[in-house]
């Protein structure tokens, strides 16, 4: 008998239900200075620019913290050049600059990375003017998929000219701000709430 004509390989055209991200990450997920982008190394040398943290807090509906959630970051350098092949001025990148990061929430939903301040640049795809700006990714329990967002600087003039801005519905724009705090330790710090779902979520890319 051929597997395709097997009676249970005949009912295996049902969809089955889709598997959650997690459900939950151990403490060695994370490296201790994973969440530190300045360096490539722990006792390296220190990327170009100016150093900022970069903090938040995940939320689910009504304002209920999502701990244990994943949360990454990626960005240019302090010149606006990423350490990729597909950047054409890659072989420019600041060769201390990670470029990558990840950290996970606390029990109150709170995350928080050090790094520079990202420069804008040129896509070389379209030739379209990008606004300095953070890719973020969140992943945790009960997510059916890695949610992604791109996070700008609050009152930044180039904002206005950057096409993943310029599609974002006006009313919601302002989700997508980070915004200057308190320093930490002096160094300059810009922080930005992400809620999963409900009033004033987060616009997220769709897949």
């Amino acid at each position: 008998m051929a597997l395709r004509d097997h009676p249970i390989a005949a009912q295996s055209e049902v969809p089955t239900a889709s598997a959650t991200v997690g459900p939950f990450f151990p403490a060695h997920f994370i490296g201790a200075t994973d969440h530190d982008l300045t360096r490539r190394h722990p006792q390296g040398a220190q990327a170009q620019g100016n150093m900022i943290y970069v903090t938040g807090r995940v939320f689910e509906a009504a304002r209920v913290p999502r701990w244990n959630t994943i949360i990454e970051m990626c960005q240019a350098d302090a010149q606006g050049i990423y350490a990729h092949p597909a950047d054409p001025r890659h072989a420019q990148a600041d060769p201390h600059f990670m470029g990558w990061g990840r950290c996970a929430t606390d029990q109150t939903g709170a995350f928080s990375f050090l790094t520079v301040m990202p420069s804008g640049y040129v896509d070389p795809l379209t030739q379209a003017k990008r606004a300095p700006h953070l890719e973020l990714s969140v992943s945790g329990s009960g997510l059916m998929r890695r949610l992604r967002t791109t996070l700008f600087f609050a009152d930044l003039v180039d904002n206005t000219h950057d096409p993943v801005w310029t599609v974002v519905p006006p009313a919601r724009r302002d989700a997508l701000l980070l915004r200057s705090v308190a320093p930490i330790a002096q160094v300059p710090c810009w922080s930005i709430d992400l809620v999963l779902q409900g009033e004033s979520e987060t616009p997220f890319f769709v897949d």
